[in-house]
This record gives C-alpha cells, structure tokens and sequence, in this order.
C-alpha cells in the first residue's frame, strides 16, 4: 500500500510541474520612464530653501523646463541626446537658456551628465528593490539608488500621474542633520519629481537633538506641463 500511494504521489508531482520554457525577461522593460526624442520637454515648479547660519531662510521659486534636443554620436560611436535647460521666474516671462546637459539611453540604462558629471539614473529591466552605484561612471564616491514603488499614483499641480517609479538616492537622517534625495518617474514623460534635501541641524547645548535646521538647502522640483514641442 505504501509503495502504491508512494508511486502515485511521484506520478503527480511529474506531471503536475510546468515544464514550458519560461519566456526571457525583457532587458529594457521601464525604459518607457526614460523617453529619448526630439523636442519632447517637461516643465516644472522649482521651490527652493536657503538656510544659513544666523539669517532667516531664503525661499527662491522659480520654473525650469527640459527640452530633448539634438541627437548626435559621441567620439566612442554611442548615440546621445542634448538636453536643453531653460528658467524663469514664472509664466509670466519668458524662457531664458541657462545651460545643455546630455543624455543617454541603452538598452540596459538611462544616464545623464549634468555638468559634465554623468549619473545613472535607471537601470534596465526596473524592479522594486533593485539597486545600483548612481555615481558609476563619476569619481564622486559610491552612491547607491534603490527603485521602492513601481505603480503608484501622484498628484502634481492639479494633475494625476500613474504607474509611476520611485528611485530614493539617499535617505540618512542624524542628530547631525539630514540627507535625502529621490526623483519620481512616470511613463511616457520622465522625471516628474525631485526632492533634495540637504541640511545640517544646530548642535549647541540649547538646540541639539531637537531637529533645527541651521544651514543646507531643500529643493523641490515638480512636474506642470510636459509635451513634444513642434519642429
């Protein structure tokens, strides 16, 4: 009888496993957060906080927009993108250029060199807990980026973005001070959000511990506008 329930157990087991060939992961999957094409730009608000030694915080807004520019190949024959930047104080002035950075997509990451410092922003295939050195390609130190959320949903200026993916750069907070950065991706579009927080606390006798920000810097930049610009 053992033998008999034994067999049948091993007969189930054959026959109950999947043997069809898994199909192959795809290695660009998320690259729809890191969209490459001429004339495609976001726009955004820009609130940032100035915090110095023994003066009151100084809030500067602003707008900044990103337009995807003029597509070349670089000396090492890889394929790139001018990313021109423009700001002004709001909407009611006009666009002035401030600088071109590049980017760059392949098929297994997204970079972007800001000031001639290239950082990796994404890489491919995205998944939640996926991590990675953001400073791989500088000399600025290991810096790891971590994706936490694939598919949720913000509100930015009145306006729902979904699926969207989260990428934190750092999250480190200390009787000394604080430090965090992330950026939020959405499909078709790119960056939405950035926050960048970078700040020291008071340490004297009468302030330590309670969290006072005495000097660093807090910016905040969020999507309002986004599109393909005609040619």
């Amino acid at each position: 009888m053992f033998r008999f329930v034994l067999a049948a157990m091993i007969i189930l087991l054959i026959t109950g496993c999947d043997t069809r060939p898994l199909e192959p992961l795809n290695p660009q999957a998320g690259s729809e957060y890191f969209p490459l094409e001429k004339g495609r730009f976001v726009s955004y608000n820009v609130r940032q906080t100035i915090y110095r030694l023994n003066q009151p915080p100084e809030v500067v807004s602003f707008q900044l927009k990103e337009v995807v520019s003029e597509r070349y190949i670089t000396p090492a024959g890889e394929e790139a993108w001018q990313l021109v930047r423009y700001r002004r104080a709001n909407g009611r002035q006009n666009w002035e250029i401030i600088n071109v950075w590049t980017v760059r997509k392949t098929a297994t990451f997204a970079m972007r060199t800001e000031e001639n410092v290239p950082f990796l922003r994404l890489v491919f295939p995205i998944s939640v807990g996926k991590t990675w050195n953001g400073n791989q390609y500088n000399t600025l130190g290991r810096e790891n980026y971590r994706i936490t959320s694939i598919g949720k949903s913000h509100m930015f200026d009145g306006k729902p973005y979904n699926q969207t993916l989260t990428v934190l750069h750092r999250n480190d907070s200390t009787l000394v001070g604080k430090d965090k950065r992330m950026e939020i991706y959405a499909p078709n579009i790119g960056l939405i959000y950035r926050l960048a927080e970078q700040v020291a606390y008071c340490q004297t006798p009468n302030c330590i511990g309670r969290a006072i920000i005495e000097s660093g810097t807090v910016t905040e930049q969020s999507i309002f506008d986004s599109g393909i610009e005609p040619d």
